[in-house]
């Protein structure tokens, strides 16, 4: 009887063999499974924070440009209000020079009766 028990213990033996072989490639299959997923849901949040990151520094970029553009565009409108006021501090200087100069004329020409030709030359220097 033991040798008729043999045959069959080496087969019960195989069968146990094939079946927890079965089992540890199936887990190593659940294994595989879930560290894929686990990777690629990773690779996602790096993904996405990587993208957050990227925004951030753009959008700071953008304001800073804005603030740049902005500050720039106030000196050039200060340098040219500044421009304009001796533009017109110059034409005030002229006509009240001009003024002057006719007011001057009037009164001798009134007193000696002669017109004098004037030759005016005026000559405007913007800094």
């Amino acid at each position: 009887m033991e040798l008729q028990a043999e045959p069959r213990t080496a087969a019960a033996v195989a069968i146990q063999a094939w079946w927890r072989g079965q089992l540890v490639r199936r887990a190593l299959r659940v294994a595989d499974t879930s560290a894929r997923r686990i990777q690629a849901w990773w690779q996602k949040v790096a993904s996405q924070k990587k993208e957050q990151q990227r925004l951030k520094v753009l959008v700071d970029y953008v304001r800073t440009e804005r603030a740049s553009v902005l500050l720039q565009a106030q000196v050039r409108a200060w340098a040219a209000r500044a421009r304009y006021k001796r533009c017109q501090e110059a034409a005030r200087t002229i006509q009240t020079r001009w003024r002057q100069h006719a007011h001057r004329q009037e009164q001798g020409t009134a007193a000696s009766g002669c017109a004098g030709d004037v030759d005016l030359l005026v000559e405007v220097i913007l800094g």
